[in-house]
């Protein structure tokens, strides 16, 4: 029953995945490339998240509202995590370069607005801040993970401030989001991608799983004039970190996230 019920979700994931690509992904593409983000394409590309996350088995619940230009900031959790932001929000992410020569994945992740940054490399922390600067600067709303790799999801790691100073750059507010993925357990076992976890087994046992719940709590908005990156950093992570506890302590005491 369970691996009938994978190769169901399988084969409907990758025929959204080919449809959204050839229904408008290389014209948003080009929109992206040449100018401010596109409504509509960009209405198209959430909608593709939503689709994604059905084939998934992924319920989303959205608590507040996302700001429609501005420098958000996310714990991290998973792969998983983009698809899910990705669906109550419309935003771009930003990515490591390999991601750009990855077949499909890179295709799809062009068609969200993903931003491509060289990490470890001389002046990559600088090449990061412009070109998120540049991006809201145009009307984008830029999420990132500045925990810098993801976590288990029963806590926060430290948020690192070099990347909020893009939002002083473009005089653009950040502003703060927790995600969690409830379960009896705190956090559900399937989801968190760490450990130098592979990616296939990953998205089997998602697939495999009898549904999941995901919470997305979107945070007030910090105005980045007047505050330091450092200071900027820390009011979000104290959002973030606050939210993501109350939501495991409600879920291991088996009330409502």
């Amino acid at each position: 029953m369970k691996e009938l019920r994978i190769l169901r979700r399988l084969a409907r994931l990758l025929w959204v995945m080919v449809w959204g690509l050839a229904r408008g992904g290389a014209a948003h593409i080009r929109a992206l490339e040449s100018g401010p983000p596109d409504a509509q394409a960009r209405a198209r590309v959430q909608q593709w998240y939503r689709q994604a996350l059905d084939c998934l088995g992924v319920r989303v619940a959205a608590h507040g509202t996302p700001r429609p230009v501005a420098l958000l900031v996310c714990n991290h959790i998973s792969w998983l995590d983009i698809l899910v932001l990705g669906s109550v929000a419309p935003v771009s992410f930003l990515s490591k370069a390999e991601v750009a020569r990855w077949p499909l994945v890179a295709r799809l992740a062009r068609a969200g607005g993903t931003l491509f940054i060289r990490r470890g490399r001389r002046g990559a922390v600088q090449a990061s801040q412009e070109a998120i600067a540049h991006a809201l600067r145009r009307g984008q709303a830029i999420m990132i993970f500045p925990e810098g790799s993801t976590g288990a999801g029963q806590d926060v790691r430290k948020f690192y401030p070099p990347l909020f100073s893009a939002a002083a750059r473009a005089a653009s507010a950040v502003q703060p989001v927790a995600l969690s993925y409830p379960h009896p357990q705190g956090v559900h076992p399937q989801v968190p991608y760490i450990n130098n976890a592979m990616l296939v087994p990953s998205i089997w046992g998602v697939l495999g799983s009898g549904g999941i719940d995901a919470v997305v709590r979107f945070g007030p908005s910090l105005e980045a004039e007047g505050r330091t990156a450092k200071a900027l950093a820390a009011a979000a992570h104290e959002f973030v970190a606050g939210a993501v506890a109350e939501g495991v302590r409600a879920c291991r005491s088996g009330q409502a996230p």
